[in-house]
């Protein structure tokens, strides 16, 4: 499997297919008409996609096994001043103050690829990001499932109020952030994602 920034428009397109798959058509995300990020489906030749406002200061990164996409998450600059989140939530102090701050957003896998290398191979490359540019990295997501993994294995810190993304959503969340700037932290995450990595590269290599 590799990872690589995605540039190319068609591949970006089928990012936007595989967020769509996951998040909506299985995760049953509901997209409320009036909401603040432009967030839509599109129906496009290639497919439905999860598209919205914030797709103008994205970067996509994808892995691909072979020539076929199968996880992908996309890093967020801010847009007219404000993070995605911003419009929904308030965000902490330090990170709002932080001009290299990104928001980690629209993390989708294939099914048949959660227990994969995917998601190590998705977040190695985010942070090899970090360490190049600095800056706070931070995005949300529920606890246990995936916060433990975040916090647990990935490093990130996990900020102790839930909050709600409206007001009659039935499951709260947890923000959760890495520092950027702190690269000897971020070289070590890396060169943890390396060994778990290699190791099952090993156990493959040893059922093949």
């Amino acid at each position: 499997m590799e990872a690589r920034i995605l540039t190319d428009e068609q591949e970006i397109i089928e990012a936007k297919k595989l967020t769509y798959e996951v998040l909506v058509k299985e995760q049953k995300w509901e997209i409320k008409p009036d909401n603040p990020s432009g967030l839509h489906i599109k129906d496009l030749p290639q497919g439905k996609v999860l598209w919205d406002d914030y797709d103008a200061v994205a970067t996509r990164l994808g892995v691909f096994e072979e020539n076929t996409l199968v996880g992908c998450l996309r890093i967020c600059k801010r847009l007219n001043g404000k993070f995605e989140l911003e419009h929904y939530n308030s965000l902490l102090d330090f990170i709002q103050k932080d001009e290299l701050a990104v928001e980690i957003t629209r993390l989708a896998v294939g099914k048949k690829y959660r227990f994969s290398i995917v998601i190590l191979l998705l977040f190695r490359l985010t942070y090899e990001s970090l360490l190049e540019k600095g800056g706070y990295a931070w995005g949300t997501g529920f606890w246990p499932t995936p916060g433990k993994l975040y916090v647990n294995k990935f490093g990130f810190t996990r900020h102790e109020i839930p909050f709600r993304y409206y007001f009659d959503d039935p499951k709260e969340v947890y923000l959760y952030y890495i520092n950027g700037y702190d690269r000897p932290y971020i070289s070590k995450m890396i060169s943890e994602f390396n060994i778990l990595l290699a190791r099952k590269e090993k156990i493959l290599e040893g059922r093949s």
